[in-house]
């Protein structure tokens, strides 16, 4: 089966979940993390991976041997994956995914959707769920990164929402794990701003930026990386495209991917730290197959050049300080 990126965002379909739990009454531990310490800043070296379930690479393909074959298709050894999962879901067991995550020192960067409404039953209920499905992650020796409504904008909340959602929620998450601030590329700037819970409530940046935003939209990295000073900034999706409408050129992905390169290169020189980095390894849209795939069972048409590019930006970046 062949997941979108549409489903991930709009579908009850995620990338490595479990079973969300049914109903949880708010504990101790939970009512406390409001006034919990943060966790630990984002440290340590710039990291360079991928996301992908199971469905670019043929039947019966495990987890272990899909990472395998991603290592030595693109010449690189995987430092994050991304997860996902949907509104009101948090796993309660370490599923195959995950488990191979952990057995092989990758960072996960975790994407939670607690309910929108911080003063409804729900949020209570989901506030218990979080720190449940978290401390459990910790546990299990899960290395992570956690943002709160990856690629967030006016489609889900309002920005003063999203604002006391990060300050309903954010003690939670940093009471274990250091919370980033995802942003959509499609949306810009203006609205990265807009939605931007502010330095103190964060511990790194983030924002998911194809292709199709350097192109299309004449989107650049800028602002994100004003927003951020000195937290690192990191891009959690790159790939070709995130709309089934536009496929780019093999010359316009090597200038996006050689721009992004080339901006976060400069950022390690000025002393300033570089988050989590990774490829979109799956469809932009369901109707499609293989937009943004390196490595699989069905490639897309840039894969060559999309290697290449990727190994550039990896050799650039992966495992690099600031100066």
């Amino acid at each position: 089966m062949s997941v979108s990126r549409r489903a991930l965002l709009g579908s009850g379909l995620v990338l490595g979940t479990a079973a969300a739990v049914a109903t949880v009454s708010p504990t101790a531990e939970a009512r406390s993390m409001q006034a919990a310490k943060p966790a630990k800043p984002i440290t340590g070296p710039a990291r360079v991976g991928g996301t992908f379930d199971l469905f670019p690479f043929a039947a019966g393909t495990t987890y272990p041997q899909a990472l395998k074959l991603w290592n030595e298709t693109t010449g690189t050894t995987l430092r994050c994956w991304k997860i996902y999962y949907q509104p009101g879901e948090f796993p309660t067991a370490i599923d195959a995914q995950l488990q191979t995550i952990i057995d092989n020192g990758i960072q996960a960067l975790v994407s939670l959707k607690p309910a929108i409404d911080t003063k409804s039953a729900a949020a209570a209920s989901d506030k218990a769920k979080l720190a449940a499905a978290l401390k459990m992650f910790r546990k299990a020796g899960l290395t992570a990164e956690v943002c709160l409504w990856q690629e967030v904008g006016p489609r889900y909340m309002t920005a003063s929402q999203y604002h006391k959602y990060v300050a309903y929620y954010g003690p939670v998450v940093r009471h274990y794990y250091p919370l980033v601030f995802d942003a959509p590329g499609y949306q810009g700037p203006a609205e990265w701003a807009n939605y931007n819970p502010g330095r103190d409530m964060l511990d790194g940046y983030a924002v998911d930026y194809y292709c199709g935003d350097y192109i299309n939209r004449g989107t650049r990295l800028d602002k994100v990386m004003e927003l951020a000073g000195p937290l690192p900034v990191g891009i959690w999706e790159i790939g070709n495209t995130a709309s089934a409408s536009f496929l780019p050129t093999a010359d316009e992905v090597t200038e996006y991917l050689t721009y992004i390169t080339t901006k976060l290169s400069k950022r390690l020189a000025k002393g300033l730290p570089v988050g989590s980095v990774a490829w979109y390894n799956g469809p932009a849209d369901s109707s499609q197959s293989g937009q943004n795939e390196m490595v699989g069972a069905h490639p897309c048409k840039r894969a060559k050049t999309d290697l290449a590019d990727y190994k550039a930006l990896y050799d650039a970046i992966n495992g690099k300080y600031p100066a």
